[in-house]
């Protein structure tokens, strides 16, 4: 399996080099060693042994480049990933991880790099964008070690910035009523959004025939997303479907929107017919989702915080978690009380008086 070579240098002297084959049965060798010793030593540890325990590294595996490594990553991932979220990466690689890591070999860099490029790029990005940068460049070297390619990587115990969350905003049930009524024909899609805690784009991707009026129930087995210019459509963050019961408010507002419609037609739509586009409040921003925000005189929140809405008002309307839990398309209950712990205070408040209230019967009876 394994053979040594003595060869001469060009400006005298000799070296030893290793051939062997790999597992692949490829014809590999290194050279540059001084002595056989050397050459038998290294064989012995990083050929024999190591293909006998199954931890055999090709020795020039590092020194493949990281750019198209990293191409191959993504590219790989185009059909596991969801759409928004693909893109997301696949932004993240060309922007901020391919212009610093591209043309660099595997073996060239070391932890303190890592650390540095980290550092320098949470001085200007948010925690979100920094994280995102550092794990591709973090699962490029991972795939590298799962193929054999290197046994180290520069990228552990990297410290990053933490994420921040911001406090959220819900509004009252008389304010989403106000925000509703000032949306236009958008109101019944504000009520949905506000009452039944869908996410965008589950909202925008119901067809008319997603809506059960006899059994009072939406059915939700997809999703939009807008990636660039164009909109894709797949299945809900959870990947799976769920039904949401219909309040009144929501159910009369939804029987006028699907009148005169087809059971294929979209539920709502855009001024052209397509579907409808995602809101934003940022400052350069103008849409009917801000302009009703402004008209109503409500808080600025985003339109996914109609979501948290939803949440709110059915907590504080005396719905169990597991209901809440199943409206929301969590994974589990102890996710929706997680997500919104600050919503549960004031059970906390009433189960204090509960105890206060059963203690005192008990000194009473004494």
């Amino acid at each position: 399996m394994v053979s040594y070579e003595k060869y001469a240098l060009g400006g005298g002297g000799t070296r030893w080099r290793v051939w062997w084959r790999d597992p692949d049965h490829k014809r590999r060798n290194k050279s540059s060693f001084r002595t056989k010793r050397d050459a038998e030593a290294w064989a012995a540890e990083h050929v024999t042994t190591a293909i006998s325990r199954g931890s055999y590294v090709d020795p020039s595996g590092g020194k493949a480049l990281i750019g198209p490594l990293g191409d191959a990553f993504i590219a790989a991932h185009e059909t596991v990933w969801k759409p928004s979220h693909f893109h997301s990466e696949e932004t993240s690689w060309r922007v901020h991880v391919k212009p610093r890591w591209g043309d660099r070999r595997l073996e060239s860099v070391n932890h303190s790099e890592v650390q540095t490029w980290v550092n320098e790029l949470a001085k200007t990005k948010s925690a979100s964008v920094v994280i995102r940068a550092f794990g591709i460049l973090k699962s490029i070297y991972e795939t590298a070690v799962k193929d054999g390619r290197i046994t180290r990587t520069p990228v552990e115990d990297i410290k990053c910035p933490k994420k921040t969350r911001k406090p959220r905003v819900y509004l009252t049930p008389e304010q989403l009523l106000t925000l509703a009524n000032c949306s236009g024909e958008y109101r019944p899609l504000v009520l949905l959004l506000g009452l039944c805690g869908l996410r965008w784009g589950e909202a925008t991707a119901l067809t008319v025939g997603d809506v059960d009026f006899e059994k009072n129930r939406i059915h939700v087995s997809k999703s939009v997303t807008k990636v660039g210019k164009d909109f894709r459509l797949g299945t809900p963050k959870s990947n799976r479907s769920r039904d949401v019961p219909m309040n009144k408010l929501v159910r009369d507002a939804l029987a006028t929107q699907v009148s005169g419609k087809d059971d294929d037609d979209l539920l709502f739509t855009s001024p052209d017919g397509g579907y409808v586009a995602p809101q934003s409040i940022g400052k350069n921003h103008r849409c009917w989702y801000k302009t009703a925000l402004i008209k109503a005189g409500v808080p600025m929140l985003t339109i996914h915080d109609l979501r948290h809405t939803a949440a709110s008002i059915a907590v504080h309307s005396g719905a169990n978690v597991k209901a809440i839990q199943r409206m929301l398309g969590h994974s589990s209950a102890a996710m929706t009380l997680d997500t919104y712990a600050d919503l549960f205070d004031d059970d906390l408040d009433e189960l204090a008086g509960r105890i206060d209230a059963t203690m005192t019967d008990v000194l009473n009876a004494d």
